[in-house]
């Protein structure tokens, strides 16, 4: 347990909360998908990513020279129910 703790460091990504997604959170995971063909959800993983990724952006001296791992836990089923929220921003990504 105390390498663990020495070794690991967790970042809070929730977010406004569970399945509640801000206008940009929502773009990071299109966006995302668009430019590297994950799929991240917007109810967990993609939050998370969203906000650690902005954490890393704003604190880049913390990370330098640091390994990272960001672990994809799947959570697609949570795309359905921001379907409606997420499909006005992929017409507005998607080519003509």
């Amino acid at each position: 347990l105390d390498y663990i703790r020495q070794h690991l460091t967790v970042h809070q990504g929730k977010g406004k909360g569970y399945a509640m997604a801000t206008p940009e959170e929502l773009d990071f995971v299109t966006s995302f998908a668009m430019e590297t063909g994950i799929i991240l959800d917007p109810v967990y993983t993609g939050k998370a990513l969203y906000h650690f990724a902005t954490h890393v952006l704003t604190s880049a001296k913390e990370f330098q020279n640091s390994n990272i791992l960001f672990w994809h836990t799947g959570g697609t089923l949570g795309m359905f129910d921001k379907a409606d929220e997420l499909l006005p921003i992929l017409r507005q990504m998607a080519p003509p």
